[in-house]
């Protein structure tokens, strides 16, 4: 007989959740300190409402029945199993539409100039919904009664042969596995053209990989869908399902929340820092070259009253220029937008100008 999954099952639950609440409080902080808060961050937001309870789900199966054997447990506590593997697929279905939807709407920050990637990604969000909703509906009403889908006691009940369901499990993971590999894969075209330095290339890597990861457990997930058709120790054959798909749950809400977080990650490892000396080009101290002495100039934004920098052109005057003074809070905020340099705008003109004292005499 092999092994109870539930101990392995609660361990996959707390160290995903303890990794997921933490990450997302941060993100929170970070993307109102920044003033980026987007249509994403709403998104996460309440994709947390419906994890929580995935979790409370997830950790009642653990220890509930979940992926014992029926012949240990009992009919009573296998009963008890089974309404918590229900409440586990509700729950599957309701958290990771926002959780997706959160990292496609990110991607649409980035993408926010190039239409047809935008349109693209809004297809792909429509497909992962619709097929979750559809999901959700089968599974709910899978049983007449409801309640015969945990209590086959009550009189008159009946569920749909459980090739349907094993059927909308399979069609429902190809839908959220192509849609993991499409945002993890898009953002490379679109970051294809743009020169960055060795910090910044593998903190870019290593944000895409992450995206994959969550894919991988719904691929795993999907060889254990077959177990839904073994009836004879059907409440053991649903553990691993329970475990992965918990899983691709929590990975997505890590990664999605680890995207965000570019800032903080710049400030601790120094990631997508400047080239040294870069600055000293463009502020108004002393310059090595022709050891002239340059006056320090404050610069100057022209704005006409009303009109937001992504509006209009932006037109710098002075000595020294400070990325973060002209900086577009409102939707163009993404995954790279920390880099100098790679801040994605309409249009933005910059003019930089020096004053320089002349004396007479010798110059030095």
């Amino acid at each position: 007989m092999s092994q109870d999954t539930g101990p392995r099952l609660a361990a996959t639950v707390i160290v995903l959740s303890v990794l997921a609440y933490p990450l997302l409080a941060l993100r929170i902080y970070i993307r109102l300190s920044t003033r980026a808060w987007g249509a994403d961050d709403w998104s996460m937001l309440f994709a947390a409402i419906p994890f929580t309870a995935l979790t409370i789900s997830c950790l009642g199966g653990a220890f509930n029945g979940v992926g014992g054997h029926e012949a240990e447990l009992g009919a009573a506590q296998t009963s008890v199993g089974l309404h918590w593997f229900f409440f586990f697929e509700v729950f599957y279905c309701i958290a990771i539409v926002p959780i997706k939807l959160s990292i496609s709407l990110m991607e649409m920050r980035i993408a926010t100039s190039k239409k047809s990637y935008v349109v693209a990604l809004w297809v792909t969000s429509a497909m992962f919904i619709i097929m979750n909703i559809i999901s959700l509906f089968v599974i709910i009403f899978h049983c007449d009664p409801i309640s015969w889908a945990w209590d086959t006691t009550t009189p008159g009940g009946k569920c749909n042969s459980t090739s349907v369901l094993t059927n909308i499990y399979y069609a429902d993971t190809a839908v959220n596995i192509f849609t993991d590999w499409f945002c993890a894969l898009l953002p490379i075209p679109l970051l294809w053209s743009i020169q960055l330095n060795r910090n910044s290339k593998v903190s870019v890597v290593f944000l895409l990989s992450l995206g994959v990861l969550a894919s991988l457990s719904a691929c795993i997930r999907l060889k254990y869908t077959v177990n839904l058709n073994n009836a004879e120790d059907y409440i053991h054959g649903v553990g691993d399902i329970v475990i992965w798909g918990y899983a691709e749950n929590g990975i997505g809400m890590v990664v999605g929340c680890l995207s965000t977080l570019r800032p903080l990650f710049r400030r601790v490892f120094h990631l997508g820092s400047s080239t040294p000396g870069a600055s000293s080009k463009m502020n108004g101290t002393r310059s090595k070259v022709g050891r002239r002495n340059y006056v320090n100039c404050e610069a100057g934004y022209e704005l006409p009253e009303g009109v937001r920098p992504a509006d209009r052109d932006v037109v710098v005057k002075g000595g020294t220029v400070n990325e973060t003074s002209i900086r577009d809070s409102d939707s163009e905020e993404h995954i790279l937008s920390d880099y100098p340099g790679i801040k994605m705008t309409r249009s933005v003109l910059q003019e930089t100008s020096f004053a320089t004292n002349t004396t007479s005499g010798t110059s030095p």
